[in-house]
């Protein structure tokens, strides 16, 4: 590569052991980062959390089983997957419950 500098003075500059070490320290550094985002998904872990609810509704009886199922999976700081399970039972209230698979970091 060469730069012209006033006149017909030239300059003659070699790049060529400076750039391969520079490109092996940036593809070294972009190795590492995608690594680390690779090994930060592979440490989630998927747990299950149950929610219970009542209500003289069958249908808020279940939304607030889901709701605190949901709230426990927020809590420890995950988001819920699925839903594994759900039970329903008469007694004088309806009872529900409810299981859920919530992805941990």
């Amino acid at each position: 590569m060469t730069f012209k500098i006033r006149g017909d003075f030239m300059l003659k500059r070699n790049f060529g052991p400076i750039w391969r070490v520079r490109m092996k320290r940036y593809s070294l550094v972009i190795a590492s980062a995608l690594l680390l985002s690779f090994s930060g998904a592979a440490l989630a872990a998927v747990v299950t959390v149950s929610g219970s609810g009542q209500s003289y509704d069958s249908g808020t009886a279940m939304a607030n089983a889901r709701a605190d199922a949901i709230a426990k999976c927020t809590a420890r700081g995950g988001t819920p997957l699925e839903e594994v399970y759900s039970h329903m039972t008469r007694a004088s209230l309806w009872l529900a419950s409810v299981v859920i698979r919530c992805e941990v970091p």
